[in-house]
């Protein structure tokens, strides 16, 4: 019998009490009440970020609420592993990974004449062929990965498919391009247990699943109802070759928006030989050791837009995918993932849903603590550079307080981004008389700021939301900040200068640099950006 992703305990994931274990998709609500899943826990963080999109995504498919009433009922009360399992059953036929029929992400062409690839070649951070001729694997070494039971191919191959990067001539990008960022809305729920608020990973899950009216509003033909339109390994590959054609929102149902497959790929089932897994651990029967492939597979074009992923868009061009930035995820990229910024020439706003999410009815989910997840690999063309993760809160206030809201956080940031760049040009015009000559990346003196205040943003910011439903003034709260931000900058620069190193007769300039960033901190600029009247002495007064 095939392989079936929707039958067989595959998935690896840890319970509350600790323990891991591998489950079918249906049980993820299973033994809620007393022990719950919790948490993805496969060994690999892009696995688990792809395998969330991956439960996202059937559950958007199969088991969507009707609207956003029937979305609270799930939110109050899961739904049932029977309930899922009939659900999910529904589509049983798109998800055999094995065997002589359609097999999931994989191209329905056996591909006997495809390129033999190696099955550690799935792994995005796998040394490319260029790599491994100059013998430049030093960090992530060949052959680390020889042979994968079936749930690590299942994983690896969606994985790929989901964030698949330039590949070479043919071998195309995901539908979001190469490495995309993706955002998750999490909350927490009480337990019936403990009592206690808590996150599952039905509270990952459910706060992103779509409801049937906003999947048939989204970009797509709702019309296109046949299965091959969600899931396009049921039928034969849209080549995108010379003979072939590219595939626009306009081709497909909204949903294949979850699982698009740019390669074309056909895994190679071997018996195991009393081999195991070499990421999952676990024996099976049957192991993947290579795949065959081949070039010029969907090529996905015209405007899509993930409902997990934030976009930017410069005029009236195409909206494109947002990707993860060196530095890390911080509450630095707060506009844009979860506040709209029309600021700048490209216009930046959130992933859809966190739109949709951020506009239901908020009197029944004001009180929750949600927070959002991003995650996503830095890529560089075809290396990854790195995988980051990240979270920042989410706030809800009243509509009639939105925007005076948004408007003030919005200061917050600008003056954070001031404060950046000003300890970043400080800690330069300490260290070297020519600091305009020097070469090389100073970005962390600026993440490190990012970082150190991230607890300082939180509380500004339900601090923002007691005042503006109080009615009080915002002002003291800004100048809070300001003192946060003067407190970090100094800190950071204080702790760039080792003084113990430092040349003859560059104290003077230490010294000099350090009052410039003062000066710029409590200076008319960030009193500016802060919308702050009164004047705030520089220096101490002479007594």
């Amino acid at each position: 019998m095939p392989f079936n992703l929707m039958d067989e305990d595959w998935l690896p994931v840890r319970r509350l009490g600790g323990s891991v274990e591998a489950i079918a998709p249906w049980r993820i609500t299973e033994s809620y009440d007393t022990d719950p899943v919790v948490a993805l826990a496969a060994p690999r963080p892009d696995f688990n970020g792809a395998l969330l999109e991956f439960l996202i995504g059937l559950l958007t498919t199969a088991a969507a609420p009707d609207d956003d009433d029937s979305w609270f009922d799930g939110w109050g009360v899961p739904l049932t592993p029977d309930t899922l399992r009939v659900a999910f059953a529904g589509y049983r036929q798109a998800f055999d990974l094995d065997g002589d029929g359609p097999r999931f992400m994989q191209d329905l062409d056996p591909l006997e004449d495809g390129k033999e690839t190696p099955v550690s070649a799935l792994l995005i951070d796998a040394p490319g062929a260029q790599t491994l001729r100059n013998n430049a694997d030093h960090f992530v070494n060949r052959g680390s990965a020889p042979a994968l039971g079936r749930a690590a191919a299942a994983a690896a191959l969606y994985t790929l498919q989901t964030y698949a990067p330039s590949g070479g001539a043919g071998h195309r990008t995901s539908l979001r391009g190469g490495g995309p960022l993706t955002t998750v809305v999490v909350g927490a729920r009480h337990g019936p247990a403990s009592g206690q608020q808590r996150e599952t990973l039905w509270t990952l899950l459910w706060p992103n699943v779509r409801t049937k009216r906003q999947i048939a509003s989204s970009l797509g033909d709702p019309a296109k109802t046949k299965p091959a339109d969600i899931f396009p390994w049921l039928a034969p590959t849209r080549a995108s070759d010379k003979s072939g054609r590219n595939t626009t929102p306009r081709d497909t149902h909204p949903l294949q928006a979850f699982w698009g497959m740019p390669r074309r790929i056909r895994l190679d089932f071997t018996p195991a030989a009393g081999d195991r897994c070499a990421l999952f651990g676990m024996t099976d029967s049957w192991l993947v050791r290579g795949y065959r492939t081949r070039p010029y597979g969907i090529n996905y074009e015209g405007g899509w837009q993930h409902p997990l992923t934030p976009y930017s868009r410069q005029g009236n061009a195409e909206p494109l995918p947002r990707h993860a930035d060196p530095g890390g995820v911080t509450y630095r990229q707060w506009l844009g993932l979860i506040q709209a910024d029309t600021s700048t020439k490209s216009a930046r706003t959130p992933a859809a849903v966190v739109i949709g999410f951020q506009t239901r009815r908020q009197p029944y989910l004001k009180d929750v603590p949600f927070r959002l997840t991003a995650f996503g690999y830095d890529m560089d063309n075809m290396k990854a550079r790195c995988w980051y993760e990240g979270t920042m809160p989410l706030v809800f206030v009243d509509e009639a307080h939105r925007n005076a809201f948004e408007n003030a956080v919005k200061q917050l940031l600008d003056a954070a981004v001031a404060a950046a760049t000003a300890t970043t040009h400080a800690v330069k015009n300490a260290l070297f008389a020519r600091p305009t000559d020097v070469k090389g990346d100073f970005g962390a003196i600026g993440d490190r700021l990012w970082r150190d205040t991230e607890r300082d943003f939180e509380t500004a910011l339900h601090r923002l939301r007691q005042a503006l439903e109080k009615g009080d003034e915002l002002a003291p709260m800004n100048v809070d900040w300001q003192g946060v931000l003067r407190h970090a900058a100094t800190a950071i620069f204080d702790d760039a200068i080792d003084l113990d190193t430092i040349g003859e007769g560059a104290f003077k300039r230490i010294v000099k640099a350090r009052q410039g960033l003062v000066r710029t901190l409590m200076g008319p600029k960030i009193r500016k950006i802060l919308d702050l009247q009164q004047e705030i002495p520089t220096k101490p007064r002479t007594p």
